[in-house]
């Protein structure tokens, strides 16, 4: 077992102090009574340690008992019989009251090889020099020794921690020294934290993942004292097997010697521990038998080397109530892992100082805290780059010299790993070498010609191999997951697989193709963000599924559905937060009525970023076109509205929503916003037809229910919205309604005429004269249309009856029809427009029909 020289030092200042507090009790209270001296619970403590290193009874001798009692012990004696004591003595013993607490702490880790604290031997010189100072006083021991280490600090080198102790009431073990013990342990308090949450848990495996030298010996180590140190720990024995093949010096990679070389190893040194003495037992049963019979953390060292299916089979069927830990510079596959990130900067710059000092380093140690700290800066956090940095310069090597060529470093920490790597991963790196920066899943995908299953199989074994980092960024509206190069990844490929020309040009030349693309496609929707063949793209990580969502919506356009949803689903696994990707699929299941599935997809999308005008418009208008849920549409398209509150194709839907669902006034006031957003021609023909429809159908509804005031009321609106139109726009429809408006004026004058309401009469017939001029300037023949409703339909042979409120009945022929899509809207008492042609050969006919509602 390997000790550290400040573990040494802090045991010959102990062993020197607790001989010194030894040789009071022998100088001042040997004569008394072995129950005047010692209590009795320090009595039986002693009389256990002796019974234990000799055997034999019990004994009522002072003296024999006196090489039992540790530096508490010693203490606790001398200060209970003060009255026994020379006043200067108990003047130094006072003097190191406040620090006795902490001493017995730093005793207790000497002897029971538990980690060091980063200033246990500063602690424990404190207390010597404090007793050995000024104050005077005779400890021989403890001067001597100070004095020893003076001269010759390495002698402590030599020597061998004995000290007494009781016996260990925590699981067996055979942990080894951590390999912290210089320094003590530097931050990772979250990870340590973690581990142990997850080892006491319900997890049977976890691993601590990361570079070469990153810590993670260090911190399974530090995790297995503290569970050792648990009351409450659950475990019969924790036993450490390491696989660590290679040690780094200052000048080379060190093969160690009798290193295990295989799993089958493994297991055979795993089963020497656990105690196992049958050389012809399969070697992996026998450790599972022991993880059956008892409770017992198994900590696999350095696994990489030894990983293979038969270890993975193993971790696959661990019994009930044992736990495996596992350190790896490459993921098992099967457990929870815990990644290890670089020490924080400054954790780093403290590590850096303290080898420093306790290794007497000088050209570091004597260097400002400023210099220090760049040092620990340009080593990017990590452990082995700092300890192999400070060994190079005390082996006489120039720090500049270090800094600019490790070579020796990054090859240990990484060359093995790199050989595990598939060629995939390797293509990612390469990529990633040549375009350095945070690179999502889907672009990872585009310049590798990946597929998305073949980009997450590489991207995830890089993971598991700490060449890549994984940074999840989330806002309000999603959260993106992108990929970078470590550091030392970085350093190390530039050096050991530097990337051919020509594979260099591939990679350059396909991230240039995925930019153009993008842009092109961004160039589109920002010409037409509310065209549903244009995709809407955040920044340049979404060019690359965006390209997929294009190919989806060109296979549906060429009617190949399965395709197109196939690239949508490639979207989705790429970019799992773009919520263009289920828009899309939802305008591909529209467009094969399958409404269910569209819905979900559009709901998605709208989870996605609840904040986009555009998803609110295109599912508003889903579900308003195909008429599954009014309600639903009117809360889209507001909330698209009230998002984007310049856009009239938005309000020119939200009006046709709003007049759909009878909200009459507030179409209007819809269709009347459309002209003050610079809309196209036909936006505003659009709106002016649905403020036109839904004044007539609000007058209507009115008169039909006796509100002849409001009626007149709801046709003065029409001259509001007039006012906001373009001369251009009376045609069609527009005029059809104007007459209908006229016509239910006239209707309006004669009601009120009845009831003597001779003044809003007047009114009524001005609005009726008004409009009737109005059709007159467009065209003088539009004041001869008339409007009726239908009598009766032919369906079958295309023709049928309108019935005038006077006069006889005109024949219609489909082809009489403005629009003959109107044909599906027609039947008996609907209204509609005509130019009625009394002098027609076969009779009265109808012709220019144009369906009003």
């Amino acid at each position: 077992m390997s000790l550290s020289a400040a573990r040494l030092t802090c045991f010959a200042l102990i062993s020197a102090l607790e001989q010194d507090l030894r040789g009071h009790i022998d100088q001042h209270l040997i004569d008394q009574e072995l129950a005047a001296v010692l209590s009795e619970a320090l009595a039986k403590r002693a009389q256990g340690r002796r019974g234990r290193d000799q055997g034999g009874r019990a004994t009522n001798s002072l003296p024999s008992l006196l090489p039992y009692l540790d530096f508490a012990d010693a203490y606790e004696v001398l200060l209970h019989n003060k009255d026994s004591l020379p006043a200067g003595l108990i003047e130094q013993l006072n003097a190191i009251t406040t620090r006795l607490e902490k001493t017995t702490a730093i005793r207790n880790r000497v002897a029971h090889t538990r980690p060091m604290g980063i200033d246990d031997l500063s602690n424990v010189l404190d207390v010597a020099r404090t007793l050995c100072g000024p104050i005077g006083g005779h400890w021989p021991e403890t001067r001597t020794t100070l004095a020893r280490l003076g001269e010759n600090p390495a002698y402590v080198l030599g020597l061998t921690i004995d000290l007494p102790t009781e016996p260990s009431r925590g699981p067996v073990h055979n942990l080894p020294v951590p390999d912290f013990d210089e320094t003590g342990f530097f931050g990772r308090r979250q990870q340590v934290n973690r581990v142990k949450r997850i080892i006491n848990g319900a997890y049977p495996v976890v691993s601590i993942l990361g570079d070469g030298g990153i810590g993670k010996t260090s911190v399974a180590l530090k995790v297995a004292y503290e569970l050792l140190d648990d009351p409450k720990g659950n475990f019969d024995a924790i036993v450490w097997v390491s696989a660590k093949a290679t040690v780094l010096t200052a000048h080379e990679i060190k093969r160690i010697n009798g290193a295990i070389e295989d799993s089958l190893g493994l297991f055979v040194r795993a089963a020497e521990e656990l105690g196992s003495n049958e050389a012809d037992q399969d070697p992996v049963e026998e450790v599972r038998a022991y993880l059956e019979n008892f409770r017992i953390l198994l900590i696999l060292d350095n696994l990489e080397t030894v990983l293979d299916a038969r270890l993975r089979d193993f971790l696959l069927d661990l019994p009930v109530g044992s736990k495996v830990l596992l350190t790896s510079r490459i993921g098992a596959g099967v457990e929870n892992p815990v990644a290890l990130e670089p020490l924080s900067q400054d954790d780093s710059h403290s590590l850096l100082r303290a080898l420093a000092r306790i290794r007497e380093v000088g050209a570091i140690h004597s260097l400002s805290a400023e210099a220090i700290q760049d040092l620990a800066s340009k080593m990017s956090g990590h452990p082995a780059y700092i300890k192999w940095f400070v060994s190079g310069v005390q082996a006489g090597r120039r720090p500049e010299e270090l800094l600019s060529d490790n070579t020796l470093l990054l090859e240990f920490c990484m060359s093995n790993v790199y050989e595990y790597l598939d060629v995939e991963a390797k293509a990612v790196l390469q990529l990633t070498q040549i375009l350095p920066g945070q690179k999502s899943q889907a672009e990872v995908a585009f310049i590798a010609d990946f597929s998305a299953h073949t980009a997450q199989s590489a991207l995830l074994q890089l993971l598991t191999t700490n060449f890549v980092h994984m940074e999840s960024q989330t806002s309000l509206r999603s959260l993106e997951t992108t990929y970078q190069l470590s550091e030392f990844g970085r350093a190390y490929l530039d050096k050991q697989h530097p990337v051919p020309v020509t594979d260099r040009r591939r990679i350059m030349a396909r991230n240039q193709e995925m930019h153009d693309l993008g842009w092109r496609l961004q160039a589109e929707n920002s010409a037409s963000p509310y065209d549903p063949l244009t995709v809407h793209i955040r920044d340049s990580g979404d060019f690359s599924t965006a390209r997929l969502l294009r190919d989806a919506m060109n296979a549906l356009g060429g009617g190949d559905v399965d395709s197109a949803l196939s690239f949508c689903s490639e979207a989705q696994v790429l970019s799992p937060m773009y919520y263009e990707s289920w828009r899309v699929e939802a305008l591909v299941h529209a467009t094969i009525s399958d409404h269910s599935a569209a819905r979900s997809s559009y709901e998605r999308a709208c989870e996605l970023n609840p904040g986009s005008s555009t998803l609110s418009f295109f599912f508003g208008c889903f579900l308003l076109d195909e008429q599954l849920d009014l309600d639903g549409a009117l809360r889209y398209l507001r909330a698209a509205a009230q998002l984007d509150e310049r856009n009239p194709e938005v309000y020119q839907k939200l009006a046709w929503a709003l007049l759909t669902a009878g909200h009459h006034d507030d179409a209007v006031a819809a269709s009347g916003h459309i002209f003050a957003l610079n809309p196209t021609y036909s936006d505003a023909a659009i709106a002016l037809i649905v403020g036109l429809r839904s004044i007539s159908y609000r007058v209507h509804g009115l008169l039909r229910t006796g509100y002849v005031h409001q009626a007149l009321e709801a046709i003065e609106t029409t001259f509001d919205l007039l006012d906001k139109t373009w001369p251009a726009l009376m045609e069609g429809e527009v005029c059809d309604r104007l007459l209908q408006l006229s016509l239910m004026a006239l209707d309006l004058k004669a009601t009120l005429e009845v009831d003597d309401d001779l003044f809003r009469a007047g009114i009524a017939a001005r609005f009726s004269d008004d409009l009737m001029s109005r059709l007159s300037s467009v065209d003088p023949t539009l004041t001869d249309r008339r409007i009726a409703k239908i009598k009766n339909l032919i369906d079958e042979k295309g023709f049928g009856f309108i019935k005038p409120e006077r006069g006889g009945d005109y024949f219609f022929h489909l082809r009489d029809l403005c629009n003959q899509t109107d044909w599906s809207y027609l039947e008996p008492g609907t209204k509609v427009a005509f130019r009625p042609n009394a002098s027609h050969p076969r009779g009265r006919r109808a012709e220019n029909v144009r369906w009003i509602g």
